[in-house]
């Protein structure tokens, strides 16, 4: 069996700012750093080493990956792979999240108002991403990262997040908005099959 801790990365100034990100980038805030180095923390406490790291290629999944490796004890070196980058706005790259919010207003009678307003912007925008698409980058990711050993960490972004554990079948009713920064999820591969035992969880590492 691997098991695969999904991590959202640390607040970004972008996040400070109230901007969606996608593939804009930014550095981890003073914040960030620290809801990096806690949940470390909290995985070393938890007596989880470790075997394999992944993370997004942009600075702010990297940036959380070493610091929370750091704090863990563990000498890995996140491996970046950009199918775990964040899911593409096209041209409203950085819009401010309440300008998001007024665009869900119309999908509030969806299954899931903030996946059915990513479709309609991906609908009217080519260079915007669909989350099917996201989708499916991320669980090839996690298809390839799964051989890597028994206790593996990934750390990427919210809506990433979000449209992988929505693909494998998660329960994700409990998320109005998106995964809180460092939350973690976790992807058990048995045998030929995945199940996700934990969706966005924000409290500190459990086993």
């Amino acid at each position: 069996m691997t098991r695969i801790w999904v991590v959202r990365h640390g607040e970004s100034m972008l996040n400070a700012a109230e901007r969606m990100q996608g593939w804009s980038d930014a550095p981890l805030t003073a914040l960030g750093r620290e809801q990096a180095t806690a949940r470390g923390l909290d995985f070393a406490a938890a007596g989880i080493a470790f075997d394999a790291a992944f993370s997004g290629d942009g600075i702010r999944h990297r940036e959380t990956a070493a610091g929370l490796l750091a704090a863990a004890g563990s000498d890995l070196r996140a491996e970046s792979d950009p199918r775990w980058r964040e899911i593409s706005f096209g041209r409203l790259e950085a819009m401010r999240a309440r300008r998001f919010v007024r665009r869900m207003r119309p999908h509030t009678a969806a299954e899931n108002p903030f996946l059915a307003t990513l479709d309609a912007l991906a609908a009217e925008d080519p260079s915007a991403e669909a989350p099917a698409d996201v989708a499916r980058r991320a669980t090839a990711a996690l298809h390839d990262v799964a051989g890597a050993g028994s206790e593996v960490l990934v750390v990427t972004s919210g809506i990433t997040i979000m449209t992988l554990l929505h693909g494998l079948g998660a329960d994700l009713s409990h998320l109005a908005v998106g995964p809180a920064n460092l939350s973690v999820s976790t992807v058990l591969r048995i045998d030929d099959g995945w199940h996700v035992s934990r969706a966005a969880d924000p409290d500190p590492v459990a086993v």
